[in-house]
């Protein structure tokens, strides 16, 4: 079924207001369980990259360009966000497929150096099997009070699959 996947590239401030408020439910859902979701100020996204199954919605996620820092230098980076899958369309490796068939976009089109992603310990395995590599840096962002230490796991993804591993990484704002 992945093959009958049909991708849609969207400016997330593009999405019509129905389709937005959708991708918001479905990332609601999945990922306000966790507190450290619901504690957190976190960035709007600057694109969403939908899988569509005839005219319904089958998976999405969301990505932010960005400069960061690693270890004091600039890196431009596309920030993954909300890789979700829609009820019904779960555990038949849609998402991955979606990852896949867009990832060189990122690299290219978008002319990131890496993907960041910050992570639940459960995902590590889905993502890792996509060529991301957990790294044990301290990652700092910032929130309206003050900048923090993300305390879940962030993972990185070189297009050559080289290993990444600086000492700080600095998202330069909010999370995504």
């Amino acid at each position: 079924m992945a093959d009958m996947l049909a991708i849609h590239k969207y400016r997330h401030s593009d999405l019509p207001a129905k389709r937005s408020d959708e991708l918001r439910l479905l990332a609601n859902n999945e990922f306000d369980q966790f507190p450290i979701v619901r504690q957190t100020v976190w960035t709007t996204p600057d694109w969403s990259f939908l899988g569509m199954d005839e005219h319904n919605l089958a998976c999405f996620y969301n990505l932010v360009e960005r400069v960061v820092r690693f270890d004091d230098q600039p890196v431009e980076i596309v920030g993954l966000n909300n890789l979700v899958t829609a009820p019904g369309y779960k555990s038949r490796g849609l998402a991955s497929e979606l990852l896949r068939s867009t990832e060189a976009e990122w690299f290219t089109t978008l002319k990131a150096r890496y993907g960041l992603l910050l992570c639940a310990d459960h995902l590590i395995p889905f993502y890792a099997r996509l060529g991301w590599q957990r790294v044990s840096s301290e990652v700092r962002y910032s929130q309206p009070e003050r900048k923090h230490v993300w305390t879940a796991n962030c993972m990185v993804l070189s297009p050559a699959r080289e290993r990444v591993e600086p000492h700080v990484i600095d998202l330069c704002g909010l999370p995504w």
